[in-house]
């Protein structure tokens, strides 16, 4: 019985270090999204970026 409780505990805790990690790899990809969403905005609607990145103006 005791080994039985033990092994239940030490799966509840592997679960909890599986989902710190799933929040830190959630949290990582809305970040770079943001990222990519706000430079692919600023690219387009920004002539000074656009033309420091590509070398032509914005037309």
């Amino acid at each position: 019985m005791n080994q039985n409780y033990q092994a239940i505990v030490q799966e509840d805790k592997e679960d909890i270090n599986s989902n710190d990690q799933t929040f830190l790899l959630g949290g990582a990809l809305i970040f770079f999204n943001v990222f990519v969403m706000l430079f692919v905005g600023l690219y387009w609607m920004n002539p000074v970026m656009h033309e420091f990145i590509s070398g032509n103006p914005l037309l």
